[in-house]
């Protein structure tokens, strides 16, 4: 049986063109031999999406149309698995699920590489590929990230920092 792979990417961020563009090669490199591929496309609204068409990178050109083509998914842990779930499209049509066993996310900047996505998959008891919450949040932030490295006794260059609020005033 093969272990099934949820590919989380887009999600709410300005790389966000730039995460599909990294889904949908990550998805081609993927072992078919081992591995299902469920690609779960998230909107800049924070909506959940699969479909057959989301493996192909000239179907984002019109991107209204390719969610036409696609069903809306979300995800719920039910009897010790996590389960992506679509939405019903009829009154007595059945609800379809799909077993996911890991989620592998391919998601750039803020709102999603910065340790969002991987406290949605922790939530969820979900095993997934890459850096933990506390990780990725420290990597997404350069200031922080630097107070680690002096603190851990590594040359870093001096800066100042500012944040919005502080810049705004």
């Amino acid at each position: 049986m093969k272990t099934n792979v949820a590919v989380f990417y887009g999600c709410r961020s300005v790389e966000h063109e730039v995460s599909i563009i990294s889904a949908v090669q990550a998805m081609h490199s993927i072992d078919r031999e081992k591995y299902d591929v469920t690609p779960v496309y998230v909107t800049k609204s924070g909506e959940m999406y699969t479909g057959e068409k989301l493996f192909t990178i000239e179907e984002y050109r019109n991107l209204p149309e390719l969610l036409k083509s696609c069903k809306k998914v979300n995800f719920a842990r039910e009897n010790g698995k996590v389960l992506m779930k679509y939405e019903n499209s009829g009154l007595f049509s059945k609800q379809k699920t799909v077993a996911i066993d890991v989620a592998f996310p391919v998601v750039h900047g803020t709102n999603c590489e910065d340790g969002t996505i991987q406290g949605f998959f922790e939530f969820l008891d979900l095993p997934y590929v890459g850096c933990d919450i506390i990780s990725s949040a420290v990597g997404m932030d350069k200031a922080v990230f630097k107070d680690v490295l002096k603190n851990a006794g590594l040359p870093v260059l001096d800066c100042l920092c500012y944040r919005a609020r502080e810049y705004m005033t």
